[in-house]
C-alpha cells in the first residue's frame, strides 16, 4: 500500500515567482511530483491550454463549483475567480501522489485552516524587496499600471502572512529558491530520497554538537535555575536538552531558507555563530510552556 501523498502550498504574493519556481519543479522528473490544475474564469492567456494550465469557466460554473463544495480552496482576484477542484487532489494524494498548489495567498489561507496539519508542507515564496516585485511585474508586461498597483498593495497584506507557513523561502535566485524547495521536500519525506538525506539532519548533528560542547553545563543546570530565578515548577520528564536542540535547529534552518544558500550549512563557523545569537534570543523561562502548546 502506498502512503499518502501530500499536499505542497506554494504561495507568496503575486509576482514573486511562484509560477517559475513551480515550473522548474516540474522539469524535474526524478522529484516525482504532480500539478495540481486550478480552475479560474479569467480568459486565456497567450499560450495557454485549458486543462493543462487551467480548467478556463464561465462564473455561473465556477459559483456552481463552490455551492457544491467542490473546491478546496478559492479567491477572487481583479473580478476574476481562482480555485482548486477537490476531487482530482483527493483522488492523487490516495494514490500517495504529493500534489503541487501554486495558489494565492488567500486560497492558501483557506487550505491551511480547513486541512490536517499533517498532510500538508506549506511553503511561502518571498521576494527580496518590494521593489524586485515590482521590478517583476513590470517585466510580465501583461497587466495595466492599475492591476499593477493593485497587485503591489495586496502583497503588503500579504506578506506579514507569512508566519502561517511551515517554511518561507526567500527567491534571490530562481537556482537557490529551487534548490531550497527541493531540501524542504526531502526533508519532510515528499520524494522518492531518503528523508534523511535532508541537510535539516546534518545540521541538528552539527547543533547537538555544539549544545554538547558549549553549554552542557548550562543544560544540566536548566531546571534548577529557572526554579530559582523565576520561581517555575518544571516537570520531571521534560528533556530539555533535546528541546533545546530541535529549537535551535529549526531556528538556524528556517533562517537560512529566508536569508541565506544553502551552502552557507556547510560552515562550522556559521552555524557556531547563529547558534549562539539564538541562545541569547530564546527565552529560557517560557520553553516549557511552548513545548506543551506544540
Amino acid at each position: 500500500m502506498n502512503k499518502q501523498g501530500k499536499i505542497i502550498i506554494l504561495s507568496g504574493p503575486s509576482g514573486v515567482g511562484k509560477g517559475t519556481i513551480n515550473k522548474e519543479l516540474a522539469q524535474d522528473k526524478s522529484l516525482n511530483l504532480v500539478q495540481s490544475i486550478s480552475m479560474t474564469t479569467r480568459s486565456p492567456r497567450p499560450g495557454e491550454i485549458d486543462g493543462v494550465n487551467y480548467f478556463f469557466v464561465d462564473r455561473d460554473t465556477f459559483k456552481d463549483a463552490i455551492q457544491h463544495d467542490e473546491l478546496i480552496e478559492y479567491a477572487e482576484f481583479i473580478n476574476n475567480y481562482y480555485g482548486t477542484p477537490r476531487k482530482t487532489v483527493y483522488e492523487k494524494i490516495a494514490k500517495g501522489e504529493n500534489v503541487i498548489l501554486e495558489i494565492e495567498v488567500i486560497g492558501a489561507t483557506q487550505v491551511l485552516n480547513k486541512e490536517k496539519p499533517e498532510n500538508l508542507v506549506s511553503i511561502f515564496l518571498m521576494p527580496p524587496s518590494l521593489k524586485s516585485l515590482e521590478q517583476r511585474l513590470r517585466k510580465r508586461g501583461t497587466e495595466s499600471e492599475e492591476i499593477i498597483k493593485q497587485r503591489l498593495d495586496k502583497a503588503l497584506l500579504e506578506i506579514p502572512l507569512k508566519h502561517k507557513y511551515q517554511y518561507v523561502i526567500e527567491i534571490d535566485s530562481v537556482e537557490n529558491a529551487v534548490a531550497k524547495v527541493k531540501e524542504v521536500l526531502t526533508k519532510e519525506n515528499c520524494l522518492s530520497i531518503d528523508y534523511s538525506e535532508s541537510i535539516y539532519f546534518k545540521l541538528k548533528e552539527e547543533v547537538l554538537k555544539i549544545v554538547s560542547e558549549q553549554y552542557e553545563y548550562f543544560v544540566n543546570n536548566w531546571k534548577e535555575n529557572v526554579q530559582k530565578v523565576g520561581g517555575q515548577e518544571i516537570k520531571e520528564n521534560f528533556d530539555f536538552k533535546n528541546y533545546l536542540v530541535e529549537l535551535l535547529t529549526d531556528k538556524t534552518y528556517a533562517h537560512v531558507l529566508a536569508n541565506e544558500e544553502l551552502d552557507i550549512l556547510n560552515s562550522s563557523d556559521f552555524i557556531n555563530t547563529i547558534v549562539e545569537h539564538f541562545m541569547i534570543d530564546v527565552n529560557f523561562f517560557s520553553i516549557e510552556q511552548e513545548q506543551f502548546k506544540k
